[in-house]
């Protein structure tokens, strides 16, 4: 006699079943659009968004792929300073930048009253979790290219399919916070030395778009970077 009896993944919002991957960390329902993530103890919605393609307008996606978004105040413990502003062009000199801690932080200060944006401190960083294979080591890093360009997207109302999402949101966010040190790090070597502060203001699963323009090769509808198909490890 069996101890154990399997009860089918249904959504939390509508009912229906679930069919999942046994890599899934979220959990999409194709009837309504549901996200669902396994917190431990239950399963907790999560924000599902499909964007709407920038290019190739008149193609139609032959995919969407999962990325997890953070929309970040990320800030020094106990300065309002908001480290975003950073990646703004000509916020810094291109000389100068080795500060000492104290220099660094008062040359923050002093280009955020110059600039006048204390209030644009929201950021957005994107964290690519479809499943991939070691093709993928030859694609660009697009979890960085799509961070740093900020795009403004625009979304379905209707539901599409999502591909596999093998991230959690704990995961994902541990992913963003490297992401975003490496990319500042960039700019201001010595920035590990500071205590940073990364707040959650907003998380969601965005699908971004993906056609095929040539064989073998896909390109998002966003930006417009390459992705080898050969570098998706999608499972049936």
């Amino acid at each position: 006699m069996s101890l154990f009896h399997l009860l089918p993944l249904q959504c939390t919002k509508c009912g229906s079943r679930i069919s999942s991957k046994c890599t899934d960390m979220v959990y999409f329902c194709t009837r309504c659009g549901t996200g669902l993530e396994y917190n431990g103890k239950n399963l907790e919605p999560i924000e599902v968004l499909f964007a709407q393609p920038i290019l190739q307008k008149d193609s139609e996606p032959e995919l969407f792929l999962p990325f997890w978004s953070f929309r970040l105040d990320i800030s020094i413990k106990g300065k309002e300073v908001y480290l975003p502003l950073l990646f703004r062009r000509d916020f810094m000199d291109e000389e100068n930048i080795l500060f000492t801690n104290k220099s660094l932080i008062e040359t923050i200060l002093n280009k955020q009253k110059e600039k006048k944006i204390k209030d644009q401190k929201d950021f957005t960083v994107y964290v690519p979790s479809f499943p991939t294979t070691g093709m993928y080591a030859y694609s660009s890093d697009i979890g960085k290219v799509f961070t740093r360009a900020q795009p403004v997207l625009s979304f379905y109302e209707q539901n599409k399919k999502m591909e596999s999402c093998i991230y959690n949101a704990i995961d994902a966010l541990s992913i963003a916070e490297d992401e975003y040190i490496s990319l500042q790090t960039a700019i201001i070597p010595n920035l590990l030395a500071l205590d940073l502060s990364f707040n959650v203001k907003n998380k969601r699963v965005i699908g971004i778009p993906y056609a095929k323009k040539e064989k073998g090769v896909f390109y998002d509808q966003i930006i417009g970077e390459m992705l080898l198909a050969s570098a998706l490890r999608m499972e049936k």
